[in-house]
């Protein structure tokens, strides 16, 4: 399974004096990664330029976007990527933050709640631990205070976090599908009643796969995952503090 690192780490001098890899080899390691989804439209239009070297065991890459400049560290294996911070032009350091597909994360909202002011972006799994405490401690906040677009990511090694997604997207309304989702994080087993049909198990995976999507071009590493209305990540401990 490949994993991604964040660091804050950027050398200034990486490719003075050392062999560049050619396109070939340089598309090879970034359709390793798990954010060349997010970059192919973008490298394949040019408005991405990219150079890279192998060094130490590494792939050293250097993306100049229109945003700024960036760094991937990728080991040789092609397991790991480590992300390095982007230098805006104005020598700001920044988190990266590649362009998003709006319509590909909209077609992988599954349900909307709230009828607050602030638009943000959930990626949640029903069985997680961390989910779970986000809605215990949050639950209230986010229907008064923001509109949230739900997109569930079922978990691989959370054996139940599938047919419990299956008894969410079983809601009729937006209103319904918010409650049962309530209702599971909170610890309900009122989703082992329900047995979907073969229809709609094929229904449902149809829309789980969107949403998995939606999750990727997001950068989703996790769950719970909050972005704001313009895809940018925000950390959910710090939902409804006052700046």
């Amino acid at each position: 399974m490949k994993k991604i690192i964040l660091s804050g780490l950027i050398t200034l001098s990486l490719f003075a004096s050392d062999k560049m890899l050619g396109k070939t080899e340089i598309n090879n390691v970034l359709k390793s990664t798990p954010i060349y989804n997010q970059l192919a439209p973008q490298l394949k239009k040019g408005k991405i330029k990219v150079k890279a070297t192998k060094k130490d065991g590494f792939y050293i890459i250097e993306l100049d976007t229109p945003r700024g400049k960036g760094l991937l560290y990728v080991t040789a294996n092609k397991k790991y990527t480590i992300l390095g911070r982007i230098l805006k032009r104005n020598g700001q350091m920044l988190i990266p933050n590649f362009p998003k597909h709006a319509e590909i994360i909209k077609k992988g909202v599954m349900f909307t709640f709230g009828k607050g002011k602030k638009n943000i972006y959930l990626v949640t799994d029903p069985q997680c631990p961390f989910c779970r405490m986000m809605e215990k401690e949050k639950r209230n906040l986010l229907a008064k205070d923001y509109t949230v677009h739900v997109i569930l990511m079922p978990l691989p090694f959370h054996k139940y976090a599938k047919p419990m997604s299956y008894y969410i997207l079983a809601g009729k309304t937006d209103q319904e599908k918010a409650k049962r989702l309530q209702q599971t994080l909170l610890g309900g087993n009122e989703w082992k009643n329900f047995h979907p049909t073969k229809e709609q198990i094929k229904k449902f995976n149809e829309e789980l796969a969107k949403a998995k999507k939606a999750a990727n071009e997001l950068g989703a590493q996790g769950t719970p995952s909050v972005y704001d209305k313009n895809f940018n990540p925000i950390s959910w401990p710090t939902l409804g503090d006052k700046k």
